[in-house]
């Protein structure tokens, strides 16, 4: 074999050239073992010249026994002649656990390798174990029963659980339910039924709600503890008492109409996905949102799993779930439709509204979701080029949903002409649209450039936390 028929083998795996076996060679092998396996060649140099390495029988067992000593591993050990020398093979496969060479652990990243810091080890160590199916401290004297039952009930109203029995003990129902591991609770259990909440800031399981007039003014802060049912119903209530809410009464029929900033259907599953996906091994941080005048700000402790992106879920949904205990009972509830949907139902609720797509983002420290109020953001309107009373008169219609002329010579305290060029510019451009006659001319926004309903505000009013 030559030398390049021998690269062209391999050249798909993780690679690398010792001359001879050192302590290098077997941090290697522990970096391979712990990323995703690889190929050592023992007898070529860092510049790929060819040496040789002498591969006797009492050779290769050496070397064999002390990588088991060292390591505990197995790697296919082969000499193998290249170009008139004999050099050595080592195939490491990845292991399902990990594999520390003098009690440290090292990964491969790109073609070096390096020592695993604490967070990187921690998250190796934990990969592959659910949080929620391990067994929980707490005994079944934590767990509130009505919470169980209450559950039980809605299970069987959402034709989930259709032949469950509530008065069943508390127990046997989550035996039943997989939430029980031999005779203790599982952290799911405790999780989702634990009794009332704990002083939520001795607590790692919070929700915390904030409400800013800017990025350093809060002027509303909620701490929500408590059991996951718990968390969803408070958290959805308090994220509604920070946002605005307009009441539409048209005549045709008793009842009033709501208009939220939001769509409630994307706020509930934003919450959902945040309590339901969280990464609960994370201790000292809470699931936060930030609610601001034009946008909300929602931050879950977990990202997404390996492999997955967002454009992935976007395109084509798919069911990862980290807690898959917590996930199948909510789903069991009627709180989850259908396994990884999630994203996708919050896309399509905003541009079925007509506002701006949410925005996604991943990093070290987790999720992050950001939902903008309607499609004049700042950087939006900077791009209309319109004058301040323009700009005046587009916040006067986002706020009331129409204005008219004399009501914007009011507020810019300008001429009924100036009023009528500046309404007749915004018109001209298309962000509003003309309706009625001269005498009872009124500029609403234009449905068909902002995709959005021009919503008639007779008998409206605002509502704020």
């Amino acid at each position: 074999m030559t030398f390049d028929q021998l690269l062209s083998e391999i050249e798909t795996r993780e690679l690398e050239f010792k001359e001879k076996p050192n302590p290098a060679l077997f941090k290697t092998l522990s970096a391979f073992a712990n990323t995703n396996g690889g190929v050592v060649i023992i007898g070529v140099s860092d510049k790929k010249e060819i040496i040789g390495y002498r591969c006797s029988n009492a050779d290769l067992k050496e070397l064999s026994d002390t990588i088991v000593n060292k390591l505990a591993i197995h790697p296919v050990i082969e000499p193998v002649k290249c170009d008139g020398k004999t050099i050595l093979r080592i195939d490491v496969k990845k292991s399902k656990n990990p594999i520390a060479y003098e009690g440290r652990y090292y990964s491969r990243v790109g073609n070096t390798t390096r020592l695993m810091d604490y967070e990187e080890l921690k998250e190796f160590l934990i990969s592959g174990i659910e949080w929620d199916s391990l067994p929980s401290q707490r005994g079944l004297e934590d767990i509130d029963e009505e919470t169980v039952r209450h559950f039980v009930r809605q299970a069987k109203s959402a034709g989930r659980l259709p032949i469950a029995d509530e008065r069943e003990p508390v127990v046997a129902i989550l035996t039943r339910l997989g939430l029980m591991t031999g005779d203790q609770l599982t952290n799911a259990a405790f999780l989702l039924f634990k009794k009332k909440p704990e002083e939520p800031y001795l607590s790692d399981a919070v929700l915390r709600i904030g409400r800013f007039k800017d990025g350093a003014t809060i002027i509303g802060d909620r701490w929500i503890a408590g059991n996951l049912f718990l968390q969803f119903a408070e958290g959805e209530e308090a994220l509604k008492n920070f946002i605005n809410v307009r009441y539409e009464i048209t005549g045709e029929t008793p009842e009033r109409k709501e208009h939220w900033d939001y769509p409630l259907p994307a706020l509930r599953e934003a919450l959902m996905n945040a309590l339901v996906h969280r990464d609960y091994f994370k201790k000292n941080e809470q699931i936060l949102i930030k609610i601001y005048d034009d946008k909300i700000w929602f931050h879950n402790p977990g990202g997404l799993p390996k492999g997955l992106s967002i454009e992935q879920l976007k395109e084509k949904p798919q069911s990862v779930p980290r807690n898959p205990l917590i996930a199948r009972i909510f789903y069991l509830a009627g709180y989850i439709e259908r396994y990884g949907s999630g994203i996708q139902r919050i896309v399509t609720s905003f541009a079925d509204a007509g506002l701006p797509d949410p925005e996604f983002q991943t990093d070290a420290w987790g999720l992050s979701l950001t939902m903008q109020k309607d499609i004049f953001t700042p950087g939006y309107l900077a791009q209309l080029g319109l004058n301040e009373r323009q700009r005046l008169a587009l916040s006067y219609v986002l706020e009331h949903g129409e204005i008219t002329n004399s009501a914007l010579q009011q507020i810019a305290s300008i001429s009924r002409r100036t009023a009528a060029y500046d309404l007749s510019h915004l018109v001209k451009t298309g962000i509003l649209e003309l309706q009625g006659s001269r005498k009872t001319a009124r500029y609403i926004l234009n449905p068909v450039r902002h995709q959005r309903t021009p919503e008639n505000n007779s008998g409206s009013r605002d509502e704020k936390a």
